[in-house]
């Protein structure tokens, strides 16, 4: 993994990639004694894809890299350390069968995944042996925000008046809204019951929009009942039915926004989430923690976010 984060750090974020930190693990287990973390899931975030291809590789050569990479940390630090397996989205039936290597042989117990791909999310059939594999071996699969798709860029980075700066702040979450709604409306989260999905960053604005489709919802409805529409019309879904069937993690949220998602989608689906070590440590895991302290939740619904709701999705013992 050193080669991939190395090619990626003379990109755009490179300053952040550029701390020894991501190169010892010993470091970075240091950094969360420090905050009272035990155990730690591994995912890639968004630089896996930047790296592969700053590093000259194949998608499927760099997957492998990170895969086998993933699966010596985690052998190396037993119980400090969940690995998630990487997935080449491209691979066709190659991508399949590392994925299976690496949550068969490897023993990674998380998949990770993105947001979207070049403007393909995942609710496209393609991926749906993906949820297939991920229920199989009880996995929960991570649903990595984008950057921001293509199309995107002006708006999210130039005005007349200079630099916006909204990649992080809005497009990664508009990414992930649109994900999860799109795995919502066409049945995705319908047709895989048993798949474990975990959004980052409260899943976008999602928590804030069951009005929205609600609203829908019943326009849909009183236009069928004035026989304005048909009754055989495509019905839009009521995304207050889906809460419960995803995780979502607090990285990079304040306590107001904390509280909104636990009244939603449900103290048990929320997780502690950071992205250490692309942050310094007090602007990554205890600004989470600070952010929960100030939601007003109860001592015990704090535990079970900082604890054992995460333990309980991947299969942890306390």
């Amino acid at each position: 993994m050193v080669p991939l984060r190395r090619a990626a750090a003379g990109k755009e974020y490179g300053p952040n990639l550029q701390s020894s930190t991501w190169d010892h693990m010993d470091e970075q287990l240091a950094q969360l004694d420090a905050c009272g973390v035990a155990c730690s899931a591994m995912t890639y975030s968004a630089f896996l894809e930047m790296a592969i291809g700053a590093a000259g590789l194949s998608r499927s050569e760099g997957v492998r890299i990170a895969n086998d990479a993933m699966a010596e940390a985690q052998a190396c630090y037993p119980g400090r350390i969940v690995g998630a397996a990487a997935f080449d989205a491209e691979g066709g039936k190659g991508g399949l069968a590392e994925l299976r290597r690496a949550l068969d042989s490897l023993g990674m117990r998380i998949i990770h995944m993105m947001t979207s791909y070049d403007g393909l999310y995942p609710d496209d059939p393609r991926f749906w042996p993906v949820y297939e594999m991920a229920a199989e071996y009880n996995v929960p699969v991570f649903v990595h925000p984008f950057a921001s798709p293509a199309n995107w860029e002006q708006l999210m980075h130039r005005s007349a008046q200079g630099p916006l700066l909204l990649r992080g702040q809005v497009g990664m979450l508009l990414d992930t809204t649109l994900c999860i709604g799109r795995l919502v409306q066409s049945g995705v989260f319908d047709r895989f019951p048993q798949t474990k999905f975990l959004f980052c960053q409260l899943g976008g604005f999602i928590p804030f929009l069951a009005g929205r489709f609600d609203s829908a919802y019943l326009m849909h409805r009183y236009y069928v009942e004035q026989g304005k529409i048909p009754a055989s019309a495509p019905v839009p879904a009521r995304l207050r039915d889906y809460f419960g069937r995803f995780w979502v993690d607090i990285h990079a949220v304040d306590g107001a926004a904390i509280a909104c998602a636990v009244r939603q989608v449900g103290i048990d689906r929320v997780v502690m989430g950071t992205d250490a070590p692309y942050r310094p440590l007090e602007m990554g895991v205890r600004l989470a923690m600070e952010a929960l302290a100030e939601s007003g939740l109860t001592a015990e619904e704090q535990r079970r976010i900082l604890c054992d709701n995460g333990r309980a999705l991947l299969g942890v013992e306390p």
